[in-house]
Parts: structure tokens; C-alpha cells; sequence
């Protein structure tokens, strides 16, 4: 079998670095395969920390220079992380970090000029995953159920819990996903405020008790009310979902407790939609050597690491929680956009439309190709 190289590169809304994923990808018997080799979290120096939390407050001018800029960093980064591992990938795949992201105005925007990534490494880059699912009627997002369809689609359902929780199941034979509630963009704006860069373990939260209005009010956002798919904006959870955590009384721990059952619940009730229904699973159960019908969710993300939300979560869902490898758990999301840069550059589906609810699937990004030097 031959295997494509891909190196995918993700910046979450938690900030908590760039994830950049090398993976190889090929075909056996008509399905894809995977081998996740490396995976490395880089932390933002100071400088683009405070750039990309505030990055919504500059004007047209400065966000294009940036645009060149962030470009310029993920390309360096590579590059670095290339020559530490001796490496040789086909394809850059970056997700680029999310300014703007508005679906039913028909816009997104993400940070990260392809062509400066392409011509820095030397390499043929895809980026701009979301821009066409958008003007197909889509969310532009979830990305990642491409992957759970073709990759991981021997779980019941796959969670990440991210800045954003987010899930993707099988539902009357296609898969549907969509945005569950902030997460982790949550919990590290309140461990932030005692100094912490995010709340360990849980530990935090898990030393506090429940404030009932917090949690209702939470609750209560209408984003909760609309059907899927949907998707979650950092500028809506910064308008809605924060004046709530800071209007709310009470010690930190408090707050952190409240917020993380809120989460446990939206998850939960996200998980009660998720049904067996694949036809092979409905034979008679006389019939011997039958496939058992998947019974567990693999959950990644920042968030698997939060004993006390898992722990919250399994007391309540009636499924197994699967907490993979950490190499998996934190590199799931870089991991896909690299499959998702392979599948653009063959011409195959990498945006489905039953997660994003556009007109169509398609092959999503703009490829980006290395400048060649003038002829001499």
C-alpha cells in the first residue's frame, strides 16, 4: 500500500498552542488506513497570545498583514519541526486559527496565508477548509466528521471536547454532526482568573459546589434550541456565554464546577440522540457470530484530561467512554485536517454535507502551490 505523507496544523479557540500532526495515509481494500507518527503541541510565544485573543479587535489593514504574518509563523514552525524529525511530507494541511466565523451571513475567516506556508516549506499546502461549504449552504464546520466516517467509524460516536465540545454519529445511515457547547474556551477563561492556564484535572472544579443560577442561565442559551447542524462561533461565546460566567456571584471553584456540569449535561443530552440503526445490527439474534453493535464513544481533546468532567460524564451516559492513547487525544483534530489536505489534493470528499447541512458534499480548501524560482 501506498501511503501519503500530510502534516495537518490546528489552532483552537482554547489557545493553548498550535497542534501539528504527521501522519501517512493510503487505501487498503478500498478503505482508508492511518499510522499517526508524530504529534507536537507548540506554545505561543507572548506576542501571538495576546494577538490571537484579541484578534477580532484589528481593523481590515492589520488583520491582512497578519494574515501574512501567522502565515510566515506556521510556516517557520514546519519547517522546524521537519528538520527536528527529518521529515519528508507531500502536504501541509492548516485548519489557520478562526478570526470570524458567521454562517448565516455566509462568511468565515481563518488566520494563516496558505501561499506564505507553501513557499516558506517548500511544500504544496490546502488550507480554507471552510469557504466553500459555506457557499454551499453550510455551517463551514464541523471539519472533522470526514475523519470520524472514514477513520474512527468503529465508535457508536466521537467526541472532541475542545474550546468548543463538538460530536458526530451515524443517524439514519449518514453521519451528522454539530456543535455541542463551549468547553474548554470556558473553563480556562475562569482558571485563568486565579493564574492557571487551565483548570488540571478538574481539580478546581472539583473542589466547588453548585451555583443554580450560573448553571441555568447557562442553560438556558437559545443556541441550545436550534436543531442541527450548528455550529459555535468564538464571537458568540464571548457575547453570550462569558457576561454570564462574570455576572454570576460566587468563588472560582464554584463557578468552574457550575460550568463544567453544564457542559456534562449538554454532552449528555447530545449523546441521548445518538441510535444503533446500521441494518447489520438488526438481524435475529438466533443467528450465531453476529458483529456487536457498537457500544463505545472515543472522546479527544483537551477535555479528556478533565477527570472530573469524564467522571461527571460516565456517571450519566450509558455507553463506554473511551479515552485513547494521548498521542490521540491531542492530536485527533491535526491528525484529520491532514487527511482532509490528502483527500482535497485526490479530488475526493472531505466536507460532508449531513454534518454541515450544505446543498452538497465536496472537496473543500484551496491548494497553494510552491512558488518555482524564475527561470534564469
Amino acid at each position: 500500500m501506498k501511503y501519503q505523507k500530510a502534516i495537518g496544523l490546528m489552532s483552537g479557540s482554547s489557545l493553548d498552542g498550535l497542534d501539528i500532526a504527521y501522519a501517512e495515509f493510503g487505501k487498503m481494500n478500498g478503505e482508508w488506513q492511518y499510522n499517526l507518527l508524530l504529534g507536537e503541541t507548540i506554545s505561543y510565544p507572548n506576542e501571538w497570545q495576546s494577538i490571537l485573543k484579541n484578534i477580532r479587535n484589528y481593523d481590515d489593514n492589520q488583520l491582512q498583514k497578519l494574515h501574512i504574518q501567522y502565515g510566515n509563523y506556521l510556516g517557520e514552525q514546519v519547517n522546524r519541526f521537519v528538520k527536528k524529525h527529518s521529515l519528508k511530507p507531500e502536504i501541509v494541511a492548516s485548519h489557520g486559527h478562526t478570526v470570524f466565523h458567521n454562517p448565516s451571513e455566509r462568511y468565515t475567516f481563518q488566520l494563516g496565508d496558505g501561499q506564505s506556508i507553501a513557499n516558506i516549506t517548500n511544500t504544496l499546502t490546502v488550507t480554507d477548509f471552510r469557504s466553500k461549504d459555506i457557499t454551499l449552504g453550510g455551517q463551514g464546520a464541523p471539519l472533522v466528521p470526514i475523519g470520524d466516517e472514514l477513520l474512527f467509524n468503529d465508535y457508536l460516536a466521537c467526541i472532541n471536547l475542545g474550546g468548543i465540545a463538538n460530536i458526530s454519529f451515524k443517524k439514519k445511515g449518514k453521519r451528522v454532526a454539530y456543535d455541542v457547547s463551549p468547553a474548554n474556551q470556558l473553563l480556562n477563561y475562569l482558571a485563568e482568573k486565579v493564574g492557571k492556564k487551565f483548570d488540571e484535572g478538574g481539580r478546581l472544579a472539583s473542589n466547588g459546589k453548585l451555583i443554580n443560577e450560573l448553571y441555568e442561565n447557562l442553560s438556558s442559551d437559545e443556541f441550545y434550541y436550534r436543531p442541527f447542524p450548528k455550529s459555535l462561533s468564538n464571537e458568540y461565546i464571548s457575547k453570550k456565554f462569558i457576561p454570564v460566567i462574570d455576572k454570576s456571584k460566587g468563588k472560582i471553584e464554584d463557578k468552574l464546577y457550575s460550568t463544567t456540569l453544564h457542559i456534562v449535561d449538554q454532552i449528555y443530552k447530545a449523546i441521548s440522540l445518538v441510535e444503533v440503526t446500521d441494518e447489520q445490527f438488526r438481524a435475529p439474534a438466533i443467528h450465531q457470530n453476529l458483529q456487536r453493535p457498537p457500544d463505545e464513544i472515543l472522546i479527544t481533546g483537551g477535555g479528556a484530561k478533565n477527570e472530573f468532567l469524564i467522571n461527571n460524564l460516565k456517571k450519566v451516559v450509558p455507553y463506554n467512554l473511551v479515552i485513547p492513547e494521548p498521542k490521540l487525544i491531542d492530536f485527533k483534530e491535526a491528525l484529520i485536517f491532514a487527511f482532509m489536505g490528502a483527500l482535497k489534493v485526490n479530488g475526493e470528499i472531505n466536507c460532508l454535507s449531513s454534518a454541515t447541512g450544505a446543498k452538497s458534499d465536496s472537496s473543500s480548501g484551496t491548494i497553494f502551490q510552491v512558488k518555482k524560482p524564475p527561470l534564469k
